[in-house]
């Protein structure tokens, strides 16, 4: 492996750090068919999460698959990477309820270095967090170089340069496979934590993006039961969303999406709660990627998305659900 709300209401919802569509040639874009599948999860709540569609994607072209990162912007927009540095872009398509149905005018591009250069090897090229920071720009995290990048999709289009992110002290010391898998814009900063799973704690940096040393880990986010840490956004009221995976040969694939306060630039241990644990007979796949957004109903909307592995034993899906608020106290 070398190299990646059709309702008006939603459509209106534009907010301003989905940024300008980029003015480049859209020849730096390739057009991409998928097939989309409905999936019906059965279970019309999960804890605390209200399924709100799903999607299963097929595609022959060789850039959508290994989906490991997603964000899901307030206009329907979705910006993807696969896990072999192929950025991928999408509508989506929702009903007049508001469910997930539809995944439309796809296409992909090859992502680049801070040299303009493509990224060809899977060393280099093994993308998996996504995060839009505030300014409009998206930061990808690199699992086997350990590095972060920033690009700036929306002005320069798929073929922009790269810039360096804030360095992580300690990376160094992680497995080449289980590293930044999960990562978040955070204020002027950001989030990452890595894989883990054979520890009770897997190290989580709060990085400045403009810090000039590399900045060691404070934080820790507690893992249990073969769960492994994949995923992380910031929720729409400033909490973070994460996504835990574990998978077993004759138990099979889980996940987890858990909710955490923002930590201290000074550290300690992250509390997670957990909003839903998907098992069978819930679809399940090696979900990897997680977004929040807000719905124009004011619900906060969060999404799953699966990596296949290029098997033809895995499904890509794509899951939306609905945050089911507690009442608040007297």
């Amino acid at each position: 492996m070398i190299r990646l709300f059709a309702a008006v209401s939603f459509a209106l919802a534009l907010a301003a750090c989905d940024g300008p569509r980029s003015n480049v040639d859209d020849d730096q874009w390739e057009a991409v068919s998928v097939e989309v599948i409905p999936v019906d999860a059965g279970a019309v709540s999960v804890g605390r999460l209200a399924y709100r569609g799903g999607l299963e994607l097929r595609s022959r072209n060789p850039m959508f698959v290994g989906l490991s990162g997603i964000e899901m912007l307030d206009s329907g927009r979705v910006v993807a990477i696969s896990d072999e540095a192929d950025w991928i872009e999408a509508q989506l398509g929702f009903d007049d309820r508001g469910y997930l149905t539809g995944f439309n005018d796809v296409r992909a591009a090859f992502m680049r270095d801070e040299r303009g250069r493509v990224l060809q090897t899977k060393y280099e090229a093994d993308s998996e967090g996504l995060a839009q920071l505030p300014d409009g720009r998206f930061a990808v995290s690199f699992e086997r170089t350990h590095l972060i990048r920033i690009y700036d999709l929306n002005r320069d289009g798929p073929f922009g340069v790269a810039e360096l992110g804030p360095r992580l002290e300690g990376s160094e010391r992680l497995p080449a496979n289980a590293s930044f898998e999960a990562l978040a814009a955070f204020d002027n900063a950001v989030i990452t934590g890595a894989e883990g799973g054979e520890t009770p704690t897997t190290p989580v940096w709060v990085a400045p993006l403009g810090a000039r040393t590399p900045v060691p880990s404070r934080s820790t986010y507690p893992l249990s039961d073969g769960f492994s840490l994949t995923g992380m956004d910031r929720m729409p009221d400033g909490s973070f969303v994460a996504l835990e995976r574990f998978y077993a040969p004759v138990i099979g694939p889980r996940a987890r999406i858990t909710r955490f306060e923002a930590p201290s630039q000074d550290g300690g241990d992250i509390h997670p709660e957990v909003l839903a644990s998907l098992e069978p007979p819930f679809p399940l796949d090696n979900f990897e990627g997680i977004s929040a957004v807000r719905t124009p109903e004011g619900a906060t909307r969060i999404y799953i998305v699966s990596d296949n592995n290029k098997s033809a034993q895995q499904r890509t899906l794509l899951l939306a659900f609905d945050l089911i608020e507690t009442p608040a106290a007297d």
